[in-house]
């Protein structure tokens, strides 16, 4: 295979990469922030873990309680601190294209200690929005059930604000969604994928050339040890004797 095949294999192989499908958020499995132990309830406004913001009232940023999705922390978006108990989420701002379409992804459990049994948020980013929920039914802190969830969105300027924000409500709040492991990733246009596409079918064909060309000068090789410049030249009728 020639330099230039090569090349364009390595292109392909980076647009299919991981690193293309980087996740273009801060610290989204929020394992970066302040020791929280059991769990430590954060207000509205603080942005003790790295790279976000709470919103709403209260979360509570969640250690030992129970098992987290990825890593040893994770979030519930209800807070559990004072009476009545009040609820929140949380967000983080990144750079976007006007246009091009992200998928959010994450993964959604529910505070096993008392009730709602449906535990609901929201999703939100670009004004436009997706509800969730989650069943704690057979659930308990050493079998959250995490389930992987995503959801898509069109951004429509340079900076793009994503947020998870708690829908539970009274007198039921203060035992929310529970949310770990958030990633956003740019959506592979059509044309792109095509692209791509094309490209492999062409190094295939490129491949497949090669190799009949690799055994054919094998043949060639073989015959020419056997039986001498004949054979060779016969298939050959252009090359000097």
């Amino acid at each position: 295979m020639s330099r230039s095949h090569l090349n364009l294999l390595a292109v392909l192989l980076c647009a299919l990469s991981p690193a293309a499908q980087a996740n273009l958020l801060t610290n989204g499995s929020f394992e970066v922030g302040p020791v929280p132990g059991t769990f430590v309830n954060l207000t509205g406004g603080s942005t003790a873990i790295t790279g976000w913001t709470v919103t709403g009232t209260t979360i509570d940023y969640v250690g030992s309680l129970w098992e987290a999705s990825d890593g040893s922390r994770s979030l519930d978006l209800d807070g559990s601190i004072g009476w009545p108990h009040t609820n929140g989420g949380v967000a983080q701002s990144f750079a976007t294209m006007p246009g091009m379409a992200y998928v959010v992804s994450f993964d959604l459990a529910g505070n096993p200690y008392n009730t709602p049994t449906i535990k609901p948020m929201r999703v939100a980013a670009a004004g436009q929005s997706q509800d969730f929920t989650f069943d704690i039914t057979g659930r308990s802190v050493v079998n959250m059930g995490w389930l992987a969830q995503s959801w898509s969105f069109t951004a429509v300027a340079a900076m793009t604000t994503l947020e998870f924000r708690s829908l539970t409500q009274a007198p039921q709040i203060g035992w929310g969604a529970a949310l770990d492991n958030v990633s956003v990733s740019v959506v592979p246009e059509p044309a792109g994928w095509a692209l791509m596409l094309a490209g492999m079918a062409l190094l295939g064909g490129l491949s497949r050339r090669s190799v009949r060309l690799a055994a054919r000068a094998a043949d060639d090789a073989t015959s020419l040890q056997r039986h001498g410049p004949t054979v060779s030249a016969a298939r050959n009728p252009g090359a000097s004797s």
